[in-house]
């Protein structure tokens, strides 16, 4: 995907700013993504929740280009970007909201980018390799809710990956601690299964193995 003249010239300002602002005194040096890139996304996710019309549409692309592209360094920008949130609201002597989803995958989750391809293959990227970790790292990032309210194109897309990669995605979107007991997730579950029976049987057997996996595995423990 090409990025226009005038949203890199947008980008290489927002860039600027966030390199003025203070930093968090954690070493996120480690991690598989810089804390500069954090705060890009960030300036430029703030910065789209203000805009309107074109200029919202533009932001919102770069928001979405800004993104990871693994579920690593999405779980680690996050985290950075959560705790750096923290350090700020603890040195106003303030309490920090609590945002579940958090707020970059509640909007990812219902935008409605214009290239759907680039979108549910950069959205899957992100949710392969996930597991369940806490409030943050539940529901595949948010990624159910595509397979709810855009069903068919969810489908065509993930259709294009191999059955090891659909998997894993059903795996984020399900594992939990406790799924043979969550109401919610049970009725999830048979709404997916039944959204996808009716588009993709390949799907919709991939989905009831891994549920079944996912149930096996929390048996174990």
């Amino acid at each position: 995907m090409k990025t226009s003249m005038k949203l890199k010239i947008t980008l290489l300002f927002l860039f600027a700013v966030t390199l003025c602002k203070a930093q968090s005194d954690e070493d996120f040096s480690k991690f598989e993504i810089s804390e500069r890139h954090v705060d890009s996304i960030t300036t430029i996710y703030n910065t789209m929740l203000k805009s309107e019309g074109e200029e919202k549409k533009a932001m919102e692309r770069l928001f979405f280009e800004a993104l990871p592209n693994s579920y690593t360094e999405m779980s680690d920008a996050m985290y950075i970007h959560l705790r750096k949130e923290y350090e700020a609201y603890k040195a106003k002597n303030e309490i920090p909201p609590i945002n579940v989803p958090h707020p970059w995958v509640a909007y990812l989750s219902t935008m409605d980018y214009p290239d759907k391809t680039a979108y549910y293959q950069k959205y899957f990227n992100i949710c392969i390799g996930g597991e369940y970790g806490a409030d943050e790292q539940v529901l595949g990032f948010e990624i159910y809710k595509r397979f709810l309210m855009d069903t068919d194109r969810a489908c065509l897309e993930l259709k294009k990956r191999n059955d090891a990669d659909i998997s894993a995605v059903f795996y984020f979107i399900f594992d939990e601690t406790h799924p043979a007991y969550n109401e919610e997730s049970i009725a999830l579950y048979h709404e997916m299964l039944s959204n996808l029976k009716q588009r993709d049987t390949r799907l919709a057997g991939l989905l009831q193995s891994t549920y079944a996996r996912i149930l096996e595995e929390q048996r174990r423990y």
